[in-house]
């Protein structure tokens, strides 16, 4: 939900500068594609947190700095050609982990 700018630095970092993304400051097309956002109490989740500790420190993604409003959005994957969408995985919470080989394979 960050601008361009934001992400730069982050999709540098993973070798990935030169790949199409979109930016949604305003969430618009999370709506668009029916990603939901977590209630505030499922923050406080153990589940949750230890996924975060996994991202940020064991596999060394670190920490970002979001808004209130990004940080409950949940995300989601999906497969699109021309504009339409093929497959997709939206996220009941943060902590899911998709198979991401799965929604890509034929």
């Amino acid at each position: 939900m960050g601008t361009k700018a934001d992400a730069d630095p982050w999709f540098a970092k993973a070798g990935l500068a030169d790949v199409p993304r979109l930016s949604d400051p305003t969430g618009a097309l999370y709506r668009t594609v029916g990603l939901g956002s977590v209630a505030a109490a499922t923050l406080a989740a153990p589940a949750l947190w230890a996924r975060g500790f996994q991202c940020a420190i064991l596999e060394g993604h670190g920490f970002g700095m979001q808004t209130p409003a990004a940080v409950r959005q949940l995300p989601g994957a999906f497969l699109m050609h021309r504009g339409e969408i093929l497959r997709a995985y939206r996220h009941e919470s943060p902590a899911d982990r998709p198979d991401y080989l799965a929604l890509c394979a034929p």
